[in-house]
């Protein structure tokens, strides 16, 4: 999982030299966000035309990506924990962006405040980019190539429901649509 976490940082430095202060107390800094499972941590430019500097934390959630098709009756917890996790940094405003791993672990989240999940299997996913400044900003790439998309990813829950969720790299979820499922046809239910 890749996040892009919100810094205090200087216009005038650029990001090799922070990079370059992150090495050397990397462990302190990290800290602070209460994150487990840091692999690495840089700091990238996002700001096409105006610096933007962040924090790029790339994560090893523990949890094997949750890829269409995929059923998981083992984990539910830990992507719930995961949410939360995020949750408390976005009340922080600490979080600028998110991938689609963060984002499947906010629909997971908000799946569970509606109904207790047995079985969940991720039907369909579809990211759309609102921002791409790969090409502005030399050497980004993943999250911080294209820090700001929607995200509209759909489950098949105990299998008896299907939601809809909708989420925003800044950590927006709303629920799209919830039908309840059967092997006849769908039903709309209304939240």
């Amino acid at each position: 999982m890749e996040i892009l976490l919100d810094i205090d940082s200087s216009e005038d430095i650029f990001c090799e030299e922070l990079n370059e202060v992150l090495d050397s107390d990397k462990k302190e800094l990290l800290k602070q966000f209460e994150i487990e499972g840091i692999c690495d941590a840089k700091y990238v430019n996002i700001g096409p035309g105006a610096d933007f500097i962040v924090l790029l934390l790339i994560i090893d959630i523990g949890l094997r990506a949750l890829k269409l098709g995929t059923e998981i009756n083992d984990g539910i917890d830990g992507w719930i924990g995961i949410a939360k996790k995020l949750g408390k940094l976005f009340k922080k405003n600490k979080i600028v962006s998110i991938d689609e791993d963060g984002a499947t672990s906010l629909a997971i989240g908000l799946i569970a405040q509606k109904i207790r999940i047995n079985k969940l299997q991720k039907i369909d996913e579809m990211t759309i980019n609102l921002m791409d400044v790969s090409g502005m900003i030399h050497g980004n790439y993943g999250l911080s190539a294209k820090p700001h998309n929607y995200y509209i990813q759909t489950y098949k829950v105990n299998n008896e429901d299907i939601f809809i969720i909708g989420i925003t790299s800044a950590g927006d979820v709303n629920l799209i649509k919830h039908f309840g499922y059967n092997p006849y046809g769908i039903y709309d239910i209304q939240n």
